[in-house]
């Protein structure tokens, strides 16, 4: 329990009206509760925590609904889906390889996982973009679809150079990673040729399928892996290791 301390003569002062009572006096004679002698009950303390912790690994949805993405396009490329065209497309490609990959890098940051957070939110962006795109040249007024495309193709550009970027520092993984990323950066070349350039995007699809293959086996060896608590299948280990400097001693 609180004490509650009164300063001497406040009870003199009951008497008085508050006319009486002037500034300095009501300032003077206030009751004083201590903070040291108030009990605090354990079960208003708190634990701050920067981030919850998520012990499920997001990295296989993320895979595999890169795989689910690479299959549209490829079907798309190899003419398989020529009759439903992008109006069927638009709708899978912004929800699975979209959402699904954005979610995956939102869980990957309470992981405190910069590599899987920044690859698979920026990736789920650009899937989504993509389907959003596809729409746009459906129903968004788009008059001239040639040149809406062109203008993605500047952005795979921008994503080209990102997807170089990954593969370098996928080296430190494992050798699956950047078996996808490499792939990823060639399908992306090939794809920015045929959009510019008007060639066959057949060899774009070549590049998909690994990446689709590679992305599909590397999830199922993080689930089973997981699952497991043990190595069952292999995703090999870091091609290189980038090792910190050593800090200097003073």
């Amino acid at each position: 329990m609180s004490e509650l301390v009164y300063d001497e003569g406040f009870s003199q002062l009951n008497d008085k009206s508050d006319i009486e009572l002037d500034m300095k006096t009501n300032k003077g004679h206030m009751i004083q509760i201590p903070p040291s002698v108030i009990p605090f009950p354990d079960h208003y303390k708190m634990e701050m925590t920067a981030l919850p912790k998520v012990n499920c690994d997001p990295g296989p949805l993320g895979l595999f609904s890169l795989c689910v993405g690479c299959c549209i396009l490829i079907a798309a490329d190899f003419g398989l889906t020529a009759e439903s065209g992008i109006l069927l497309r638009a709708p899978w490609l912004f929800m699975i390889p979209g959402i699904a990959q954005l979610t995956a890098g939102i869980l990957e940051v309470f992981r405190k996982n910069v590599f899987g957070s920044f690859a698979f939110v920026i990736y789920g962006a650009f899937w989504c973009g993509l389907g959003w795109t596809y729409l746009q040249i459906l129903y968004g007024g788009v008059d001239d679809s040639k040149k809406e495309m062109q203008h993605f193709g500047v952005i795979c550009i921008g994503y080209l150079i990102f997807s170089i970027i990954l593969f370098i520092g996928s080296l430190g993984l494992n050798v699956t990673f950047p078996i996808i990323l490499g792939f990823i950066s060639f399908a992306l070349f090939m794809l920015i040729i045929h959009i510019f350039t008007g060639m066959t995007a057949i060899p774009s699809a070549i590049g998909l399928i690994v990446v689709a293959v590679a992305a599909a086996y590397t999830g199922y060896a993080i689930m089973l892996n997981t699952y497991a608590e043990r190595t069952v299948l292999n995703v090999g280990g870091p091609i290189h290791k980038w090792v910190p400097k050593k800090t200097e001693e003073n």
